[in-house]
C-alpha cells in the first residue's frame, strides 16, 4: 500500500485538475497531440543531459565508480525516492549501498559519498536564487517569495559553510557523532537477546568511534582532492536541470516567459522541491511552478503545459528509468550468480 501512494497522489492531483481546468487541459492536450515529432527530440536529449549530469555528479563523489554505474545506481535510488512516498528516500539510499557494495565500493568511500552527495547539492539549491535575487531584494523590486528565498536561503548557505568548515578542520564534532553511536551500539547489546547471536554479532562488529574519525579523514581527503570536479558535476546538474526547463518553455511554444524570469523560477521552483515532505515535491511543485509562471506574465494554458512536459522529464522519466536500471541490475547479478 505504501508503494502505491505516490502514484494515488498523482491521480488525485490529475483528477482534480480533470474537473475544474477541463478546458485547459483539453486546449493543452490538443497542443500536445499537434506537436511535430521532431520536437520531441530535444526533449529526449534534456532528458538524456538531466540522466548523465547526475550520474556524473554520484561519480565524481564516488572514487572507483565509472559514470555508467553511477548513472545506474542514482536512477535507481531516485525511482525509489520518487516513487515511494513513506522512506522512499531511505529505500533508494539502502539500493546505492548495495549496488556500491556489490561493486566493491569500500564503505568508507560509501559512507563519504553519501555525505558529499547530501551536503553539495544543498548549496547549489539555496546558492542560485540567493545570487539570482539578491539584486532586486537590494533594489526593493523583489517579490515577497523572492525576499523570503533570499532572507532564508543566504543565512543558511553561511552556517552551512562555518559548519562543514569547522567539522572537516577538527575531528570533534564526528567524535561527537561516533560517541553517541557507541552510545546506541551499548544499548543495542544490552537489549539484544543472547540467543540472538547473529544480530549480537554483527552490532559488536561495529566500531563507530573509529569509523567517524576514518570518515571524516575520508570526506577530507575527497574534497581535497575532488573538490573542482565535484563543484563542476554540481553545477551540471543545475544546468541540466534549467535545460529540461527551457526546453519545455521553447517546445510548448511558451509565450511571454524571458530567460532571466525562467531562471528565477526555477531557481525557487527548487527551493520548493527541497522544503517539500513529499519526495520530488510532487503536487508542490507542479502547483508553485505554475502559480510563479503565472506571475512571471505567463497565461495558464501555457504555465500548466510547460510544467507538465517539465515534470514528465524531472519526475515521471527517472522513475521509469531508474525502475529500469534496477530490472537491469538484479538480471545482470543473478546471471553471475548462476555456476558455468
Amino acid at each position: 500500500m505504501r508503494k502505491a501512494l505516490a502514484p494515488i497522489f498523482i491521480l488525485a492531483i490529475i483528477g482534480t485538475l480533470g474537473v475544474f481546468q477541463r478546458e485547459v487541459l483539453s486546449d493543452i492536450f490538443a497542443r500536445l497531440m499537434e506537436l511535430p515529432r521532431i520536437r520531441l527530440v530535444p526533449l529526449a536529449c534534456a532528458a538524456m543531459a538531466m540522466v548523465c549530469a547526475r550520474g556524473f555528479f554520484l561519480s565524481a563523489c564516488s572514487p572507483g565508480v565509472t559514470l555508467r554505474q553511477a548513472i545506474m545506481a542514482d536512477q535507481a535510488a531516485l525511482a525509489a525516492g520518487y516513487g515511494i512516498v513513506l522512506g522512499g528516500g531511505a529505500v533508494g539510499t539502502g539500493m546505492r549501498i548495495h549496488m556500491f557494495t556489490t561493486w566493491g565500493i569500500a564503505h568508507l568511500t560509501i559512507a563519504s559519498s553519501i555525505i558529499a552527495t547530501a551536503v553539495v547539492p544543498s548549496f547549489t539549491t539555496w546558492g542560485l536564487p540567493s545570487l539570482l535575487l539578491v539584486g532586486p531584494v537590494l533594489g526593493g523590486t523583489a517579490s515577497s517569495e523572492q525576499i523570503l528565498a533570499v532572507a532564508v536561503g543566504m543565512p543558511l548557505i553561511v552556517v552551512s559553510f562555518v559548519f562543514w568548515w569547522l567539522a572537516l578542520r577538527s575531528s570533534t564534532l564526528f567524535s561527537i557523532v561516533g560517541r553517541f553511536t557507541g552510545s546506541v551500539r551499548s544499548y543495542l547489546l544490552r537489549k539484544i537477546p543472547l540467543r540472538f547471536s547473529t544480530a549480537r554479532a554483527a552490532v559488536e562488529r561495529t566500531q563507530p568511534l573509529a569509523f567517524s574519525i576514518e570518515m571524516r579523514d575520508d570526506v577530507v581527503q575527497l574534497l581535497r582532492g575532488r573538490w573542482v570536479v565535484i563543484f563542476t558535476a554540481s553545477v551540471s546538474t543545475l544546468i541540466a536541470g534549467f535545460t529540461c526547463l527551457w526546453t519545455s518553455s521553447v517546445v510548448f511554444d511558451v509565450e511571454g516567459l524571458t530567460f532571466r524570469e525562467a531562471l528565477v523560477v526555477f531557481s525557487l521552483v527548487r527551493v520548493v522541491i527541497a522544503l517539500s515532505p513529499i519526495p520530488g515535491g510532487t503536487g508542490l511543485a507542479e502547483v508553485g511552478l505554475i502559480v510563479l509562471l503565472e506571475r512571471a506574465g505567463v497565461s495558464t494554458i501555457d504555465a500548466t503545459g510547460m510544467t507538465l512536459l517539465y515534470r514528465f522529464l524531472t519526475w515521471f522519466m527517472p522513475i521509469v528509468v531508474g525502475s529500469a536500471t534496477w530490472w537491469r541490475y538484479n538480471k545482470t547479478q543473478s546471471v553471475r550468480r548462476i555456476p558455468h
